[in-house]
């Protein structure tokens, strides 16, 4: 109470006065564009697919060398941007820096690649989509050295250092989506339209088959993401494939399923990701097929994402691929100069000044230095944003954001 006082006196008595653009009301998320290595080039292309709670990203862009362009595995920090690594294709990363991709994983923190082993009788391309914070990476591995246009010639594959690679006993399974950190697996059975999903425990070896777990024949239903309290989430066709909903599904609650998207968009949702809190990510579509990116919480049901933040001139946000359990959401769109570029869209949370999750008095002297001297405050906090000190949201930053700050800090 005494330090915010003394905050409050300090603060009016040096009469500072700052501003600087902010988003509108009705804005929940601060936009970061993410573009390829080779910003001149014409067909450049971004993807991110998956953050981490640390708020570091992975994907894939085109990246020129030489005289050629081609891809590369990337990681992404909102202080660094993005660091090239040749790793194809990562698609997952766990909390602990491992960046999963094709039939490798490489550690961020050391710099270090782990190629992954063959299954017998199995072939390469070996794909990893996902990772967890122990280094359980899960994927899929060929069955033979042939074509697999349709794929249905793959198994499911996991591979960890202490246990090695193996597949898993589900019939029919042709992949292993994502991992959890109590080591609940989910995947899919069948080709690349993926009719069915399964939930398989690395632990009890219990499987549910997803479909099993709806009323009526199944059209497709898939089980793409889970998260650290179990909560599986995926999405499935009704009968006549009009329609596609979302749902969660745990042990303790069963089956819930998703609204539909609002008016204007058309009944299909496709699930990406979700958080321990509840928060689900992925794609709706326009009249015209269009795909959003959407963002759905059981207060505020589905809602575009375009229609949350305020992305670059031009540009639209396609699909969601990941939230984390901070809430940030990454994916990626189209347009404003080039092809495909990605996002990274924060919350908005003001007070936190220091980014810590929190506003607490730590957020203090990070508040004074947002109000007094704006380039310091961005250079000792490059992850955060300026306008977290726009309190009152009136789209400034001054002396009228010191009250509303300090009732945050002794509210009860």
């Amino acid at each position: 109470m005494k330090r915010a006082m003394a905050l409050r006196t300090a603060v009016v008595l040096g009469g500072v006065l700052g501003f600087c653009a902010s988003a509108p009301a009705g804005v929940e998320y601060l936009f970061t564009l993410v573009d390829a290595f080779t910003p001149n080039y014409d067909l450049r292309e971004c993807y991110i697919y998956d953050i981490n709670d640390r708020g570091v990203a992975c994907g894939t862009a085109t990246i020129q060398r030489q005289s050629n362009i081609t891809y590369t595995g990337f990681y992404w920090t909102l202080a660094g941007e993005k660091t090239a690594v040749e790793l194809s294709w990562p698609r997952g990363i766990s909390n602990t820096g491992l960046m999963a991709g094709v039939a490798q994983i490489y550690n961020i923190n050391t710099g270090q690649f782990t190629n992954m082993p063959l299954l017998p009788n199995t072939y390469y391309p070996l794909v990893l989509l996902g990772i967890n914070d122990q280094g359980v990476a899960v994927g899929y591995v060929q069955t033979c050295n042939c074509s697999n246009s349709q794929g249905l010639l793959q198994v499911p594959y996991v591979w960890d250092a202490g246990n090695g690679a193996r597949s898993l006993p589900v019939a029919g399974a042709t992949g292993a989506a994502r991992i959890n950190n109590n080591g609940m697996v989910v995947g899919w059975i069948g080709g690349n339209s993926m009719p069915n999903g399964y939930i398989y425990n690395l632990n009890t070896g219990q499987q549910i088959i997803v479909s099993s777990l709806f009323a009526g024949p199944n059209v497709q239903t898939t089980a793409v993401d889970v998260s650290d309290n179990d909560v599986v989430v995926g999405w499935r066709k009704n009968e006549n494939g009009t329609m596609s909903q979302g749902y969660t599904w745990s042990a303790a609650q069963g089956v819930s399923l998703l609204p539909l998207p609002p008016p204007g968009y058309q009944p299909h949702v496709r699930t990406a990701s979700i958080n321990r809190s509840g928060v689900i990510v992925g794609s709706i579509y326009t009249p015209t097929a269009s795909s959003r990116a959407f963002v759905y919480d059981p207060a505020h049901g589905i809602r575009d994402l375009n229609t949350l933040t305020i992305p670059s001139p031009g540009f639209v946000l396609m699909t969601a691929t990941a939230v984390n359990d901070n809430g940030w959401i990454v994916g990626y769109g189209y347009g404003g100069g080039g092809m495909y570029k990605s996002f990274v869209l924060r919350p908005f949370a003001r007070g936190d000044l220091n980014c810590d999750g929190v506003v607490n008095n730590f957020d203090i002297d990070p508040f004074v230095l947002a109000l007094t001297d704006p380039a310091g405050y961005a250079q000792k906090f490059p992850s955060c944003d300026r306008m977290l000190a726009d309190i009152n949201g009136d789209g400034v930053v001054d002396n009228f954001d010191i009250d509303p700050f300090v009732a945050l800090l002794i509210r009860p």
